[in-house]
């Protein structure tokens, strides 16, 4: 198949390293960075959970192609941009290619509304990553799961859904397809969002962790968002993330501070945290806004709301 990738961030080099294999990738850029990245060639270090534990840690060279221009030759464009980017994204690429098809592979908390007044629902589906990482200079350092979450939110995105799964399954990349592709965006926001807003005190996951009061006030905050999701609609019974967070304080916290010091694949997907707290500030926002148009009990995001 003929892939687009919208730029050349983490998510869009990391899931072009993967698709490569058996696709034809090709990355979007701005005229003055074509120069730049058109042919350049990256080392990576990844974490590919597709393989078995002993061949995980994989080390390569990934060479970019790009693109200045877009047309509607593409099987599927992938957009992996941060949520408040989605719009103008996909304004551009209209422009140029108003026929084309879209996998909008970032969270959610809006809905719909403002994606169908740009795009025909047959247009897009939504998904998330299953991966996560940063650059270290040139190298990328990351992991890629073996699965991601993709959906249609109408019945007919449902040939688009089949398409864009085909790709990924050929990369030995199994899609989950949650029964409400917006509520699981929802649900996953609600786990990022507010530990963002608490993370852009310190900028430092570890520092986070060590304000142990800060890091309880996040994960209330939390408990209030699905809260919010409820309201929302979500049967929140559906994410075993939701009955993990009603668990003691005293016993989710020391878990979740081993899984960050011990688990590899975890430090890589919380590095890919650090260059987004500005998405998930964002985010928090709209949640907290949610939260009060619907007069709910929300005091632990009221609190966290003041680092914003």
């Amino acid at each position: 198949m003929k892939i687009l990738i919208l730029g050349t961030g983490v998510i869009g080099t990391l899931y072009a390293y993967a698709l490569s294999k058996h696709h034809d990738v090709t990355h979007f850029v701005r005229e003055d960075k074509m120069k730049v990245m058109n042919g350049k060639t990256i080392p990576y270090d990844i974490i590919d959970e597709r393989n078995d534990k002993k061949n995980m840690n994989t080390e390569g060279e990934y060479t970019y192609k790009c693109v200045t221009e877009v047309t509607e030759n593409y099987d599927f464009i992938i957009l992996p941009v941060n949520t408040y980017q989605l719009e103008e994204a996909i304004k551009t690429l209209v422009k140029k290619a108003s026929n084309a098809k879209f996998l909008i592979f970032t969270l959610n908390w809006g809905g719909t509304y403002e994606i169908d007044k740009l795009l025909r629902k047959e247009q897009y589906i939504m998904g998330y990553a299953g991966g996560g990482g940063t650059f270290k200079g040139d190298l990328l350092w990351a992991n890629i799961g073996n699965d991601i979450s993709l959906g249609s939110v109408y019945e007919v995105q449902k040939p688009l859904l089949e398409v864009v799964v085909r790709a990924f399954k050929d990369c030995r990349i199994e899609p989950e397809i949650p029964s409400n592709i917006l509520h699981w965006l929802w649900v996953h926001n609600v786990g990022s969002a507010p530990l963002g807003v608490g993370l852009s005190k310190y900028n430092n996951l570890d520092e986070l962790l060590k304000d142990k009061k800060l890091t309880k006030i996040c994960f209330r905050a939390m408990i209030e968002g699905y809260k919010i999701c409820e309201r929302k609609g979500v049967n929140l019974k559906d994410y075993p993330e939701v009955k993990m967070m009603s668990m003691p304080f005293f016993l989710l916290y020391p878990m979740f501070r081993r899984n960050f010091k011990k688990n590899p694949i975890m430090q890589r997907y919380t590095a890919h945290a650090l260059k987004a707290i500005d998405e998930m500030k964002d985010n928090f926002k709209g949640m907290l806004k949610t939260g009060k148009d619907l007069n709910m009990s929300i005091p632990n995001m009221e609190m966290i709301s003041k680092l914003l």
